[in-house]
This record gives structure tokens, C-alpha cells and sequence, in this order.
């Protein structure tokens, strides 16, 4: 740490008055713990996986979610331990090669009109309160191998009940997406916010119509559309703050750490810049503690790295609160130079552990 002399004492006073010492950080884990998805990324399996009768109807194996209506196509290693009575060996490799945005699981389906539509269901850890507003999220990339088309009406739809969803539906989905989706190799995201009647307790992926809204990748007129799914988020929002959905859906969810310069504790304009992304997601949210961790470089005695990295927290948090943040859920961490990113790797920046870390929870 590189902290000029005569700066040293006013360092050492303020850091006394605002740091709140504590030895440990914990992550962030607020978008999982409030997420009313379960199995959000269609990871976990049912326990016990019964032999199926063919590869063509695999749903079966995705614990917490049930078809909607036809035959939605999970993407899972453990499809391999199954004992198909039919197997077709080139049935999921048809549809395209995109990889699950995180994890190992994914599911498929086709988005198209009439009786060929398909989606899944699932039922919500607690039921949504009435007049609340809702943020919902879910990943989505065209399966390049079978679509001949792309469209935009794909999304979500609430029920208070096990929706009874057949080939004639014509339910209107409650969230899509507000373009088309037509991106084979990367992963899209399909956003909105969904004010509660009180009643809902299931949510469904898909589409329920008759005539999605689509263009054709291939020539010709609307035909039908392959997509895979992914990485599914629905979470109480606070308040919408004269917010409109698109700028919601527009807010990083994503955080790194805040860098600041060698020997330099003030949140600058870049750094407030960096911090408005966690201020928006903390006063949008239902947040019950917000951790800011001060860190430093070795450069200077233990001591000094200390109060640097205390005072690196401490003016953030005063940004936090210069924000409108309730100050009561803010705290402080200080861990000095004991907590570094980099370590010996002489490729690695060693300024980056001049930086604060913020938790969410």
C-alpha cells in the first residue's frame, strides 16, 4: 500500500469512526435464496430415474418441472443412465449443439402455433402477493439444427392453478420477449415484470397461443421455432422506482469487484459509476444485508493495509448512503491484505487486489 505520510493520521481517524470489523465475507447469494424458481437451471434429477418407454419423451427426468402440454425434451448427462425401450440415438442431436448457459442441464422445446406447441410447468416455492411486482428472467437460444424460424412469443405465463394447457389454448403469455430471438450461438435473455393478482402459484415456459408473432431464418413464411431454455429467475421486487420494464431488464444482475488505484481509498466518478449498478439492484429488491469488504495490497505493514482497505469500504458505503440506502443494513468489512486475488502468478495484475467487494444477501 502506497499511502501518502501526511494523509496517514486523518486515514487512521475516520477508519476508527466508521469501520465495523468482522473476519469473514460471505457470497453473493441473494438472487438464489429470493428466486421462486425451483430448479432454476435444470440441474437436479429425480432420485430415482424409472425406465422410459423412448428418448423422444425424456422430460420425465427433471425434477420440480412437468410438461405443460406435448413433449419438452430435457438435456441432461444422467439421460444416459436411462433404459430407453426406444432410443434414438441422434433424436436431441438434431436440434442443435448450444451448451447450457451454466451448469449441465437444459431443456428444449418448440415454440409454435396450434398443435404443435410446447412448454413446461412448474409450481412456485410460495405462492406471489397480491399488487407486488415481480422481476422474471429466463435464457433462451434458437436451436440452429431444426428451426426454420424465429420469433419473439416465447415467455411466461401465471396460474393459481395446474394449468390445463391443449392444443387449442389461446392463453396470452403474462412476460415475453420484447424482440425476436433468432441467436443460434449464444444465449438470449427474455425479460419482464409481472404485477400479482395474489392467486398465482405455477408458472409456465413457453408459448400458448395460436399464431406466435415470428420471421423466417430459412425463407419463406413463419414455420416453427426450436429453442432451449435456460437459467429461470423470478423474484419480489421492492419497489418498481418509476422504472420501466425494459430499464429493469436492462440492470446488471452480474457483479465484479470495485478496483481502485494504487494507494487511492475515494469513490471517484468511475467508481460511483461502477456502484450505481449495486445501489439500483439494492434499492430495487428485497435486500435484508449488503457486506462491503475493504482489500489492499501487501505494499505496506499489515496495519496501514488495513485502514486502506477499511477506508476503501467505508467510502463506499457512504455512496451507498448518499443514495437514499438504509444504513442499518450496511456493513463494513475491513480485510486488509489477507484476502488477495492475485498471489505469486506474475501474469496477474497485483493492483486487483486493491479493490471492495459488496455482498448482497
Amino acid at each position: 500500500m502506497r499511502v501518502p505520510n501526511s494523509k496517514f493520521c486523518l486515514l487512521l481517524a475516520i477508519f476508527t469512526l466508521l469501520i465495523a470489523q468482522s473476519s469473514t465475507g460471505q457470497n453473493f447469494t441473494h438472487s438464489k435464496t429470493q428466486n421462486l424458481i425451483p430448479n432454476p437451471s435444470f440441474e437436479t434429477t429425480n432420485v430415482a430415474i424409472s425406465r422410459m418407454a423412448m428418448e423422444m419423451q425424456n422430460f420425465g427426468i427433471i425434477k420440480d418441472w412437468k410438461s405443460a402440454i406435448n413433449s419438452p425434451d430435457a438435456y441432461h448427462p444422467r439421460l444416459e443412465e436411462i433404459r430407453f425401450i426406444h432410443k434414438s440415438p441422434n433424436f436431441l442431436k438434431q436440434f442443435g449443439e448450444q451448451e447450457p448457459r451454466t451448469g449441465e442441464g437444459k431443456v428444449g422445446m418448440y415454440i409454435a402455433g396450434g398443435p404443435y406447441k410446447e412448454g413446461v410447468t412448474a409450481k412456485l416455492k410460495k405462492p406471489l402477493s397480491k399488487g407486488k411486482y415481480y422481476y422474471f428472467h429466463m435464457y433462451v437460444s434458437l436451436g440452429e439444427g431444426i428451426s426454420n424460424s424465429c420469433t419473439s412469443s416465447i415467455g411466461s405465463y401465471f396460474t393459481a392453478r395446474v394449468p390445463k394447457i391443449t392444443t387449442t389454448s389461446k392463453y396470452p403469455l403474462h412476460v415475453q420477449s420484447s424482440k425476436m430471438v433468432c441467436n443460434t450461438k449464444g444465449w438470449s435473455k427474455v425479460c419482464g415484470v409481472y404485477r400479482a393478482k395474489g392467486t398465482e402459484k405455477y408458472i409456465s415456459l413457453g408459448y400458448f397461443a395460436d399464431s406466435p408473432k415470428g420471421k423466417s431464418v430459412k425463407g419463406g413464411s413463419f414455420d416453427t421455432a426450436y429453442y432451449f431454455i435456460d437459467d429461470v429467475l423470478l423474484m419480489e421486487m421492492r419497489d418498481t422506482k418509476n422504472l420501466t420494464s425494459g430499464q429493469v431488464c436492462d440492470m446488471a444482475l452480474d457483479f465484479s469487484p470495485i478496483e481502485f488505484l494504487v494507494g487511492e481509498s475515494e469513490a471517484y466518478k468511475e467508481i460511483k459509476k461502477a456502484l450505481d449498478s449495486y445501489i439500483q439492484y439494492v434499492s430495487i429488491f428485497k435486500v435484508k444485508s449488503v457486506k462491503i469488504i475493504g482489500h489492499a495490497d501487501d505494499a505496506g505493514s499489515s496495519f496501514e493495509n488495513e485502514i486502506m482497505s477499511g477506508m476503501r469500504a467505508s467510502n463506499v458505503k457512504k455512496y451507498f448512503i448518499e443514495k437514499g440506502i438504509d444504513e442499518s443494513i450496511i456493513e463494513v468489512i475491513a480485510a486488509g491484505n489477507t484476502s488477495p486475488i492475485v498471489d505469486k502468478d506474475p501474469n496477474l495484475d497485483p493492483e486487483s487486489n486493491n479493490r471492495v467487494e459488496i455482498k448482497i444477501e
